[in-house]
């Protein structure tokens, strides 16, 4: 499906972010023709970046006509100096599209505790905005990468009483992934005119059933962005209220954070598995995902998917750490589909090569029933590997 959308232009260059003098993308910018409505999600962590603090603000009016990118630096912990180059390459990027600078959001990703390297930034505005004709969605998807090993995307198309729209999706993240946001930037456009206020709703739904869903390495970022713009052009289509029409937008938006997520989880630092861990059986959906979010962070039980063990005990172990109260004596647990311990007990078959074998696939489940409650909740991760450290112990050698 081609990767385009009425309303919205894309450019991205090599600033020299990443390292001075290389042919990499590491800026982009996207620009709605005119004023689109716009709702945001940042992290939750505490030390948050400056471009987190100036896009939170900027997106309380409920309007954002661009987004400005880079990586290769998280412009995070570095005080007032930081905000203020956020704000410099906003003001200046607004001066060369003739744009009011509130109407533009920054999002940074990269290593922490460095200084922007403004100049270079500043330099390369003027070919960011030149390159809007000719710029295309998916060098600015390929400008946001960072460890990522493929560019993440998405294309949906969508029908509503008020006629057809398209959404369109990009977004980076690797590692630093965990549930609450993550070291994850995500832009998401719709061509179809929506109300502030309930875009935020939809978003806030997505978000929950997507990118909270997920998990690499228990790490929560400084600088996790997820923006969502409606509209992009002024004869846009403008969603209706029926209920029907609304259902439509949300579950569309929905989708689209799904498959972006998903494509984060299966693209995680040194993944060579993809594992659903699934908790059924809690006394509340918010205690089934306290529980599972234990199992899939523990290193232990990460290191046994990627060794394909199925070593039930760390799993179990995981889940009783997590302060959730179950009875110990009346869970059930499989993996891949085979059963392994029931009503408390280790089943009696032969479960052992067959669990091992399906820890062989590429993707698998493991469902853990606590057997206390009608509460469940999933969330996807990965396995740990060698690479997973190499990775990290050279990022930034």
């Amino acid at each position: 499906m081609k990767q385009t959308i009425r309303g919205f232009r894309f450019s991205a260059v090599p600033a020299g972010i990443k390292k001075a003098g290389t042919d990499r993308l590491d800026f982009g910018l996207i620009l709605s023709d005119t004023p689109a409505q716009a709702a945001g999600v940042t992290t939750t962590n505490l030390v948050f970046a400056a471009p987190v603090e100036i896009t939170r603000k900027r997106l309380q009016s409920g309007l954002c006509q661009a987004v400005l990118l880079n990586s290769g630096n998280a412009n995070a912990y570095t005080g007032d100096q930081g905000k203020l180059d956020a704000l410099d390459l906003t003001a200046a990027t607004a001066e060369a599209l003739r744009i009011d600078p509130e109407l533009i959001v920054p999002m940074s990703t990269g290593v922490i505790g460095n200084p922007l390297p403004k100049e270079r930034m500043l330099h390369g505005i003027p070919d960011l905005v030149k390159k809007l004709d000719s710029g295309t969605f998916m060098d600015v998807a390929k400008a946001i990468m960072t460890t990522d090993t493929v560019p993440k995307t998405v294309v949906l198309d969508g029908e509503t009483g008020s006629g057809p729209f398209k959404m369109l999706g990009m977004a980076k993240g690797a590692g630093m992934i965990s549930p609450d946001m993550a070291t994850m930037l995500c832009v998401i456009l719709a061509d179809m005119n929506v109300r502030a206020g309930f875009l935020n709703e939809c978003l806030v739904e997505a978000n929950s059933a997507s990118f909270n869903c997920i998990t690499v390495d228990g790490d929560t970022s400084t600088n996790d962005t997820l923006v969502v713009m409606a509209g992009g052009r002024a004869d846009a289509l403008t969603l209706g209220n029926k209920s029907s029409d609304c259902e439509s937008f949300c579950s569309a938006l929905k989708d689209a954070c799904m498959g972006l997520a998903r494509q984060i989880v299966q693209d995680g630092e040194g993944a060579t598995k993809v594992i659903e861990v699934r908790v059924v059986g809690a006394p509340s959906k918010e205690k089934a995902a306290q529980v599972a979010r234990k199992i899939a962070e523990s290193p232990l039980v990460k290191t046994a998917f990627h060794g394909e063990d199925p070593n039930w005990g760390r799993i179990i172990c995981s889940a009783g750490r997590a302060g959730v109260p179950f009875d110990p004596g009346n869970l059930d647990l499989s993996i891949g589909g085979v059963p392994i311990v029931r009503n408390g007990k280790l089943v009696s078959e032969d479960w052992e090569m067959a669990a091992h074998t399906a820890m062989k696939n590429r993707e698998f489940q493991v469902t853990l029933d606590l057997r206390s409650g009608d509460g469940e909740w999933s969330i996807l991760t990965t396995d740990l590997s060698e690479e997973y450290v190499t990775i990290n112990a050279d990022y930034r050698s």
